[in-house]
C-alpha cells in the first residue's frame, strides 16, 4: 500500500514559514542592536580621541584640549579607533565606510569663552580652597575700584586747575608790580620837579612811561590766563559730572564740593578784573598827563633860561618847576586797587611741586624695592590668540565666574612679586595691559594701581576733618595774604591731592615689598604726615614697610585681581591663552593653542551585514539585499 506525504509536506512548509518568521524577527532585533553598537563604536572612538588631550596644557594649567594638525588627521585617527570596535567577533558584523569630523571648535573660539568654562569648572571643583576675593564681595569691590579711578582722576584736575590759578595769580602780581612801579616813578618825578631837577624828572618820566606803556601787555596776559582758568573749570565740571555716576553714597557731593573755592575765586576775580581793566584807562590818562607835564616843564625851563639871562645878579633861589609838580601831583589819578603783598612760604610750595615732579618723572624708581631688577623680557604678538580678538564673545560670564577666573590667574601666573621661570615675568600685568615687554606692562600696571590708591586716599582725606584742617593750615602758610581769599582753599585742594599722592607712594612701596594695604583706610592705617610729605620733596623717600603678609588688606597680587575685575572678559581670556601658548612654545616650538580643540563633532557611516537572511525564501522577501546602511553622530566637549 503506498504512503501519502501531504502531511509531511504540509508540516515542512509550516516549519519553513515559522523558521523564516523567526529569522526575520531575530534579524530585525539584531539589526537594531547593530545600529546601537555602531553608535557605541562612534562614541567610543571619540572618547579615545579626546583622551589624547595635550598633557602639558593639563599639567601646567589644568586645561583639557586636543591638539591637532588638520581635520583629516582627526578623521583618520577616528577610523582606526572605530574599526577596532567593528573588528570584534560578535553578532554585529559590519564594514566601516567613513568617519568624518563635522564640527571642530578650538578652545580659543568665542573669544575664549570655552576656556573660561574650563577654568570655572576647575576652580569650583579643583584644589584651590582660599580665595582672595569672595564672589559675593565682587560687585562691591568692582564699584570701589571704579570709584577710586574716578576720584584719582580728580587729583590731576586739582593740580591742573591750581597751576592755571597760580599762573593767573602771577599775572595779577605782574600787574600789581607794574602799578607799584608807576606809583614809585610818579613820586620820583614829583620830587625831581619840586627840587628843580630836570634831569631827575626826565629820568623818572622815562621810567614811568615805560611802565605805563607796558600795562596793556600785562593786562592782555591777565585776560588770557583768566580765560584759560575759566575754560579749565568748565572742563573739570564736565569731567566730574561724567565720573559722578561711578561714585557711591555722598562721595560725589563730597568731591564736587571741592570745586566751590574755584567758583568763588573766578567770581571774585571777575570783580578784580574790572578793577584792573579800569586801571588800564587810568594809566592811559596818566600817560597823557605826563606828556602835558613834560610840555609844561619845557616851557618853564625856557622861561627860566630867559629870566636868568636878564637877571644875572639875582641871588634869590626860586623853584621854577613847581607849577609842573603841582599839576602832576594834583591831576595824577592813583590806583585804588589793594596791592598789599603777602609773606607766603615759597619753600613749602616748591617742596610740594618737587613731589609732583618726582611722581611724574617715573613711578617705578620710587616704588620698587631697593636692589630689585626690572625684567627686560619681551615677546612678539605675531601669532598670538589675542591678535584674532573679535568684538565681544558669546557670553561674558557672571561676575562670580570672573572672580574665579581672576583667582585662577593668581594661582597659575607670575607677577612682579611672584617669581618663576616663564618667558614673561610679569604675566598678570600682561593680562591687564597686553604690551609686548615686561617693563611696559609693569609701568602701566603700577600707574593704574597708583590711580586707584590715589583716589581711595583722596576720598579718605576729604572725609577726615582733621586732615582737611592740616591741609588748610599748610595752604595758608604757602599763600600768606596774597591774592583772593578762596586762593587758600584752592591751594588746600592741591595739598590734599599731593598728600594723597605721597601716601600712595608709601602704599605701593609696601605692596611691592610683599606687604598688604587695606582698600579703605581708617585713621590708624594712615602712614604719611604732611611733614613726611615735605621731606619727600627734599628727596627723602618713605621707608619700605613690608608688613606681615597675613595682615589686613590686599597684597599686590590681590590688587591685580581687583583690577582684572574691571577688564573686558574676552580680552582677558585671550591674553590667558597668549601666555599658555608662549610658555608651552618654549619647549614645543610651533605650538599654537588655536590648534587645540575644545569640542569635536563627528558623523560615521557603515554597512551592516545580514546574518539570519540566508534562507532563499527570506532572501526573496528582502529582494536579495546583502547589507543595510548604518549612520551615527556624536559630539563631545571637555
Amino acid at each position: 500500500m503506498g504512503r501519502r506525504g501531504e502531511i509531511t509536506v504540509f508540516l515542512s512548509m509550516c516549519f519553513l514559514c515559522i523558521g523564516a518568521l523567526l529569522c526575520v524577527m531575530i534579524e530585525s532585533a539584531r539589526t537594531a542592536g547593530s545600529r546601537y553598537y555602531f553608535q557605541v563604536a562612534v562614541n567610543g572612538g571619540l572618547d579615545v580621541l579626546l583622551s589624547r588631550y595635550h598633557r602639558r596644557l593639563w599639567e601646567e594649567y589644568r586645561i583639557l584640549a586636543l591638539e591637532y594638525e588638520s581635520e583629516k588627521e582627526l578623521s583618520d585617527q577616528l577610523e582606526l579607533y572605530v574599526k577596532r570596535y567593528l573588528e570584534a567577533d560578535n553578532w554585529y558584523p559590519m564594514e566601516l565606510e567613513a568617519v568624518d569630523v563635522t564640527g571642530l571648535q578650538s578652545i580659543s573660539q568665542e573669544n575664549g569663552d570655552y576656556l573660561a568654562e574650563e577654568i570655572v569648572s576647575y576652580m569650583k571643583y579643583g584644589v584651590v580652597s582660599h580665595f582672595t576675593i569672595q564672589p559675593e564681595e565682587a560687585d562691591q569691590l568692582r564699584k570701589d575700584v571704579k570709584e577710586a579711578l574716578g576720584a584719582g582722576a580728580l587729583t590731576g584736575m586739582y593740580s591742573g586747575q591750581e597751576k592755571e590759578t597760580r599762573k593767573l595769580e602771577q599775572a595779577v602780581e605782574d600787574l600789581a608790580d607794574n602799578i607799584r612801579q608807576q606809583e614809585r616813578y610818579k613820586e620820583e618825578a614829583k620830587e625831581a620837579l619840586m627840587s628843580d631837577d630836570e634831569d631827575g624828572f626826565y629820568s623818572a618820566a622815562g621810567k614811568y612811561k615805560k611802565a605805563a606803556q607796558n600795562y596793556p601787555r600785562l593786562m592782555k596776559q591777565y585776560r588770557k590766563q583768566a580765560d584759560a582758568l575759566s575754560k579749565k573749570q568748565r572742563e573739570s565740571r564736565a569731567e566730574i559730572h561724567k565720573i559722578k555716576p561711578d561714585l557711591q553714597e555722598n562721595r560725589g557731593e563730597l568731591l564736587e564740593k571741592q570745586w566751590n573755592p574755584y567758583d568763588t575765586y573766578i567770581e571774585q576775580d571777575g570783580e578784580r578784573y574790572r578793577e584792573f581793566a579800569f586801571q588800564e584807562q587810568v594809566s592811559a590818562g596818566n600817560l597823557e598827563l605826563m606828556k602835558e607835564t613834560e610840555e609844561l616843564v619845557e616851557e618853564l625851563l625856557e622861561y627860566r633860561e630867559e629870566y636868568e639871562k636878564n637877571e644875572e645878579d639875582d641871588e634869590e633861589e626860586e623853584i621854577w618847576l613847581e607849577p609842573a609838580a603841582r599839576m602832576w601831583d594834583e591831576q595824577y589819578k592813583s590806583s585804588r586797587i589793594n596791592l598789599g603783598s603777602g609773606s607766603g612760604d615759597k619753600e613749602k610750595q616748591n617742596l610740594l611741586d618737587q613731589v609732583q615732579r618726582m611722581i611724574q618723572g617715573g613711578l617705578l624708581s620710587l616704588v620698587m624695592p631697593e636692589g630689585s631688577v626690572i625684567s627686560q623680557a619681551a615677546v612678539s604678538s605675531a601669532g598670538l590668540p589675542s591678535e584674532g580678538l573679535c568684538q565681544g564673545g558669546q557670553k561674558a560670564g557672571s561676575l562670580a565666574e570672573q572672580v574665579l577666573v581672576g583667582e585662577y590667574c593668581g594661582y597659575f601666573f607670575l607677577n612682579a612679586v611672584k617669581e618663576g621661570e616663564h618667558e614673561l615675568q610679569y604675566e598678570m600685568e600682561y593680562l591687564l595691559n597686553g604690551a609686548g615687554t615686561d617693563r611696559e606692562n609693569l609701568e602701566k600696571t603700577v600707574t593704574e594701581l597708583f590711580a586707584v590708591r590715589e583716589g581711595l586716599n583722596l576720598i579718605h582725606i576729604l572725609a577726615d576733618s582733621a586732615k582737611r584742617d592740616q591741609a588748610r593750615a599748610l595752604a595758608l602758610a604757602i599763600t600768606g595774604s596774597v591774592g583772593l581769599a578762596p586762593l587758600t582753599e584752592i591751594v588746600a585742594c592741591l595739598v590734599m591731592g599731593i598728600w594723597a599722592m605721597g601716601e600712595t607712594i608709601q602704599d605701593l612701596r609696601t605692596l611691592m615689598a610683599g606687604g598688604k594695604v587695606p582698600l579703605w583706610k581708617k585713621r590708624e592705617d594712615w602712614n604719611m604726615s604732611l611733614e613726611g610729605l615735605l621731606d619727600m620733596g627734599r628727596g627723602t623717600l618713605p621707608r619700605e614697610s613690608a608688613k606681615d603678609s597675613s595682615g589686613k588688606g590686599f597684597s599686590y597680587e590681590g590688587y591685580l585681581k581687583l583690577l582684572l575685575l574691571k577688564e573686558d572678559p574676552a580680552q582677558k581670556h585671550m591674553r590667558i591663552l597668549d601666555l599658555m601658548q608662549i610658555n608651552i612654545g618654549r619647549t614645543q616650538p610651533g605650538f599654537l593653542i588655536t590648534n587645540c580643540a575644545y569640542r569635536v563633532d563627528i558623523h560615521g557611516k557603515a554597512c551592516g551585514k545580514h546574518v539570519f537572511f540566508a534562507l532563499p525564501i527570506v532572501e526573496n522577501m528582502i529582494r536579495g539585499e546583502k547589507g543595510y546602511p548604518l549612520e551615527a553622530a556624536a559630539g563631545k566637549a571637555y
